[in-house]
Protein backbone atom coordinates (compact mmCIF):
# COMPACT_ATOMS: atom_id res chain seq x y z
CA UNK A 1 0.00 0.00 0.00
CA UNK A 2 1.33 3.33 -1.14
CA UNK A 3 1.93 5.99 1.45
CA UNK A 4 3.22 9.63 0.98
CA UNK A 5 5.35 10.85 3.80
CA UNK A 6 7.49 13.75 4.60
CA UNK A 7 10.74 12.28 5.33
CA UNK A 8 13.65 13.66 7.58
CA UNK A 9 17.26 13.67 5.98
CA UNK A 10 19.76 11.91 9.04
CA UNK A 11 23.03 11.78 6.92
CA UNK A 12 24.41 12.67 3.48
CA UNK A 13 27.33 11.27 2.52
CA UNK A 14 29.71 11.55 -0.81
CA UNK A 15 30.98 8.56 -1.46
CA UNK A 16 32.61 9.02 -4.72
CA UNK A 17 32.56 11.66 -7.21
CA UNK A 18 28.96 13.31 -7.93
CA UNK A 19 27.23 9.56 -5.98
CA UNK A 20 25.72 10.31 -2.46
CA UNK A 21 24.70 7.77 0.27
CA UNK A 22 21.55 9.01 1.87
CA UNK A 23 20.07 8.19 4.79
CA UNK A 24 16.13 9.24 5.32
CA UNK A 25 13.90 8.87 7.94
CA UNK A 26 9.91 7.53 7.03
CA UNK A 27 9.14 5.87 10.02
CA UNK A 28 5.46 5.02 8.08
CA UNK A 29 7.07 3.57 4.54
CA UNK A 30 10.22 1.86 5.45
CA UNK A 31 9.08 -1.00 7.14
CA UNK A 32 6.64 -1.92 4.27
CA UNK A 33 9.77 -1.83 1.58
CA UNK A 34 11.08 -5.10 0.22
CA UNK A 35 14.44 -5.48 -2.01
CA UNK A 36 13.94 -4.33 -5.54
CA UNK A 37 11.04 -1.83 -4.15
CA UNK A 38 11.30 2.27 -4.97
CA UNK A 39 10.38 5.17 -3.84
CA UNK A 40 9.82 8.64 -5.50
CA UNK A 41 11.68 11.66 -4.18
CA UNK A 42 9.42 15.54 -4.98
CA UNK A 43 13.05 17.47 -6.17
CA UNK A 44 13.11 20.84 -3.78
CA UNK A 45 11.28 23.81 -4.80
CA UNK A 46 14.72 25.17 -5.80
CA UNK A 47 15.56 22.70 -8.90
CA UNK A 48 12.91 24.01 -11.10
CA UNK A 49 11.28 20.20 -11.25
CA UNK A 50 8.25 19.22 -11.05
CA UNK A 51 8.01 15.38 -11.54
CA UNK A 52 9.04 13.27 -8.79
CA UNK A 53 12.37 11.15 -9.15
CA UNK A 54 12.32 7.23 -8.27
CA UNK A 55 15.43 5.83 -6.41
CA UNK A 56 15.89 2.15 -6.18
CA UNK A 57 15.83 1.82 -1.98
CA UNK A 58 19.74 0.27 -0.86
CA UNK A 59 18.82 -0.55 2.40
CA UNK A 60 16.28 -0.21 5.55
CA UNK A 61 17.11 -0.53 9.33
CA UNK A 62 14.39 0.58 11.00
CA UNK A 63 12.63 3.90 10.23
CA UNK A 64 15.36 4.74 8.23
CA UNK A 65 16.18 3.75 4.33
CA UNK A 66 19.13 4.40 2.80
CA UNK A 67 19.67 5.84 -0.95
CA UNK A 68 22.50 5.64 -3.61
CA UNK A 69 21.95 8.73 -5.57
CA UNK A 70 24.07 10.31 -8.53
CA UNK A 71 23.88 13.98 -9.53
CA UNK A 72 23.13 14.10 -12.85
CA UNK A 73 20.77 16.85 -13.77
CA UNK A 74 19.20 19.71 -11.67
CA UNK A 75 16.77 17.65 -9.91
CA UNK A 76 19.36 14.74 -8.94
CA UNK A 77 21.71 18.00 -8.15
CA UNK A 78 19.19 19.27 -5.37
CA UNK A 79 18.05 15.85 -3.46
CA UNK A 80 22.14 15.25 -3.42
CA UNK A 81 22.49 19.03 -2.22
CA UNK A 82 19.79 17.88 0.66
CA UNK A 83 21.15 17.87 4.59
CA UNK A 84 20.91 16.57 7.34
CA UNK A 85 17.58 18.11 8.96
CA UNK A 86 16.24 18.94 5.75
CA UNK A 87 12.22 17.36 4.65
CA UNK A 88 11.60 15.55 1.53
CA UNK A 89 8.58 14.92 0.25
CA UNK A 90 8.68 10.47 -0.34
CA UNK A 91 6.06 7.91 -1.85
CA UNK A 92 6.42 4.50 -1.52
CA UNK A 93 6.69 1.18 -1.25
CA UNK A 94 6.18 1.58 -5.26
CA UNK A 95 6.98 -1.68 -7.70
CA UNK A 96 7.26 -5.36 -7.51
CA UNK A 97 10.42 -6.72 -6.25
CA UNK A 98 12.54 -9.34 -6.67
CA UNK A 99 10.99 -12.67 -5.42
CA UNK A 100 12.66 -14.47 -1.98
CA UNK A 101 15.39 -16.81 -3.42
CA UNK A 102 16.47 -20.35 -2.00
CA UNK A 103 19.05 -19.02 0.99
CA UNK A 104 21.19 -22.77 -0.34
CA UNK A 105 21.33 -20.67 -4.18
CA UNK A 106 24.44 -18.89 -5.01
CA UNK A 107 23.66 -15.82 -6.26
CA UNK A 108 25.70 -13.57 -8.35
CA UNK A 109 24.54 -10.14 -7.92
CA UNK A 110 26.11 -7.53 -11.08
CA UNK A 111 25.23 -3.85 -10.76
CA UNK A 112 26.08 -1.08 -12.54
CA UNK A 113 26.07 2.94 -11.20
CA UNK A 114 23.25 3.48 -9.12
CA UNK A 115 22.22 0.22 -10.00
CA UNK A 116 23.89 -1.15 -6.78
CA UNK A 117 21.52 0.01 -4.68
CA UNK A 118 18.16 -2.85 -5.07
CA UNK A 119 21.04 -5.40 -5.37
CA UNK A 120 22.54 -4.26 -1.74
CA UNK A 121 19.49 -4.26 -0.28
CA UNK A 122 18.78 -7.45 -1.59
CA UNK A 123 21.90 -9.43 -0.42
CA UNK A 124 20.87 -7.49 3.22
CA UNK A 125 19.00 -10.26 3.83
CA UNK A 126 21.24 -13.02 2.72
CA UNK A 127 24.34 -13.26 5.38
CA UNK A 128 25.59 -16.25 5.74
CA UNK A 129 25.54 -16.90 1.77
CA UNK A 130 27.74 -17.62 -1.17
CA UNK A 131 26.82 -15.04 -3.13
CA UNK A 132 28.97 -12.70 -5.12
CA UNK A 133 28.20 -8.91 -6.00
CA UNK A 134 29.92 -7.22 -8.55
CA UNK A 135 30.00 -3.14 -8.78
CA UNK A 136 31.23 -2.27 -12.35
CA UNK A 137 31.91 1.12 -13.33
CA UNK A 138 33.75 3.37 -16.13
CA UNK A 139 36.38 4.56 -12.85
CA UNK A 140 37.71 4.78 -9.93
CA UNK A 141 35.42 8.16 -9.50
CA UNK A 142 32.10 6.35 -9.79
CA UNK A 143 32.71 3.79 -7.15
CA UNK A 144 33.61 4.17 -3.60
CA UNK A 145 36.66 2.96 -1.77
CA UNK A 146 34.98 0.14 0.48
CA UNK A 147 31.75 -1.94 0.17
CA UNK A 148 30.74 -2.57 3.35
CA UNK A 149 28.34 -5.07 2.85
CA UNK A 150 27.57 -8.99 4.48
CA UNK A 151 28.58 -10.98 0.49
CA UNK A 152 31.77 -10.97 -1.32
CA UNK A 153 32.71 -7.47 -3.26
CA UNK A 154 34.13 -7.14 -6.33
CA UNK A 155 34.89 -4.58 -8.18
CA UNK A 156 35.62 -4.05 -11.69
CA UNK A 157 36.32 -0.41 -13.91
CA UNK A 158 36.29 -0.40 -17.52
CA UNK A 159 39.79 1.64 -17.81
CA UNK A 160 41.19 -0.89 -14.78
CA UNK A 161 41.81 2.34 -12.52
CA UNK A 162 39.87 0.12 -9.79
CA UNK A 163 39.35 -3.41 -9.41
CA UNK A 164 39.75 -5.75 -12.12
CA UNK A 165 39.95 -4.38 -15.57
CA UNK A 166 37.17 -4.67 -17.94
CA UNK A 167 33.04 -4.70 -18.01
CA UNK A 168 30.87 -6.46 -15.30
CA UNK A 169 30.47 -9.28 -17.78
CA UNK A 170 33.47 -9.31 -18.96
CA UNK A 171 34.68 -10.47 -15.25
CA UNK A 172 31.49 -12.64 -14.74
CA UNK A 173 32.46 -14.35 -17.84
CA UNK A 174 35.99 -14.85 -16.23
CA UNK A 175 34.19 -16.18 -13.24
CA UNK A 176 32.67 -18.60 -15.34
CA UNK A 177 35.38 -20.65 -16.08
CA UNK A 178 36.28 -21.70 -12.62
CA UNK A 179 32.59 -21.53 -10.91
CA UNK A 180 28.66 -21.39 -11.62
CA UNK A 181 26.34 -19.81 -9.57
CA UNK A 182 22.20 -20.78 -9.59
CA UNK A 183 20.92 -17.36 -10.60
CA UNK A 184 21.94 -14.24 -11.53
CA UNK A 185 20.81 -11.09 -10.51
CA UNK A 186 21.34 -7.33 -12.04
CA UNK A 187 20.19 -3.62 -12.14
CA UNK A 188 21.84 -0.76 -13.97
CA UNK A 189 22.34 0.26 -17.44
CA UNK A 190 19.81 -0.88 -20.57
CA UNK A 191 23.25 -2.58 -21.78
CA UNK A 192 24.32 -4.00 -18.65
CA UNK A 193 20.83 -5.89 -18.84
CA UNK A 194 21.25 -6.47 -22.21
CA UNK A 195 24.24 -8.15 -21.82
CA UNK A 196 23.11 -9.95 -18.66
CA UNK A 197 20.32 -11.66 -20.38
CA UNK A 198 22.88 -12.88 -24.05
CA UNK A 199 24.56 -14.12 -20.79
CA UNK A 200 21.70 -15.93 -19.21
CA UNK A 201 20.40 -17.05 -22.16
CA UNK A 202 23.96 -19.10 -23.70
CA UNK A 203 24.63 -20.79 -20.00
CA UNK A 204 20.86 -21.37 -19.13
CA UNK A 205 21.34 -19.55 -15.69
CA UNK A 206 18.39 -18.21 -14.58
CA UNK A 207 18.29 -14.29 -14.39
CA UNK A 208 16.41 -11.31 -12.93
CA UNK A 209 16.81 -8.15 -14.01
CA UNK A 210 15.69 -4.31 -12.53
CA UNK A 211 14.92 -1.85 -15.24
CA UNK A 212 15.94 1.38 -14.39
CA UNK A 213 13.09 3.10 -17.09
CA UNK A 214 12.41 6.75 -17.10
CA UNK A 215 9.20 7.28 -14.96
CA UNK A 216 7.29 10.63 -14.77
CA UNK A 217 4.60 9.14 -12.30
CA UNK A 218 5.78 5.86 -10.90
CA UNK A 219 2.52 4.59 -10.00
CA UNK A 220 1.27 3.29 -13.96
CA UNK A 221 -0.88 6.32 -14.52
CA UNK A 222 1.13 7.64 -17.49
CA UNK A 223 2.75 4.52 -19.49
CA UNK A 224 5.80 6.45 -19.59
CA UNK A 225 7.78 3.68 -18.59
CA UNK A 226 6.63 0.81 -20.95
CA UNK A 227 8.98 -2.61 -21.02
CA UNK A 228 8.38 -4.34 -24.45
CA UNK A 229 7.97 -8.56 -23.70
CA UNK A 230 9.01 -11.22 -25.98
CA UNK A 231 5.72 -12.40 -25.76
CA UNK A 232 4.12 -9.42 -27.32
CA UNK A 233 2.48 -6.12 -25.84
CA UNK A 234 4.35 -4.12 -22.95
CA UNK A 235 4.39 -4.13 -19.21
CA UNK A 236 5.39 -0.56 -17.28
CA UNK A 237 8.10 -0.71 -14.86
CA UNK A 238 6.85 1.21 -12.36
CA UNK A 239 4.05 -0.87 -11.47
CA UNK A 240 4.60 -4.42 -13.25
CA UNK A 241 8.33 -4.39 -12.41
CA UNK A 242 11.16 -3.35 -12.33
CA UNK A 243 11.86 -6.18 -11.53
CA UNK A 244 11.77 -9.19 -14.30
CA UNK A 245 13.18 -12.06 -15.26
CA UNK A 246 15.12 -11.37 -18.44
CA UNK A 247 13.81 -13.95 -20.75
CA UNK A 248 10.57 -11.51 -20.16
CA UNK A 249 11.46 -8.71 -21.40
CA UNK A 250 13.02 -6.92 -24.98
CA UNK A 251 16.08 -5.06 -24.04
Amino acid sequence: MKKQELGTVISNIQAAKNLHFIKIRIPEIAPLLRPGNFISILPPAQSGAFLRRPFSVADVSGDTITLVIKAIGKATAAITGLAAGDRAEIMGPLGHGYPEFDRNKKIWLIGGGTGIASLLFLESGRKGCQDRLLWGGRTKDEIPEACNIPCRCFISTDDGTAGEKGTSIDVAKKWLKTERPDIIVSCGPRGLLKAVKQLSAETSIPAWISTEEFMACGMGACAGCAVPLEKGGYAKACADGPVFKAEEVIL
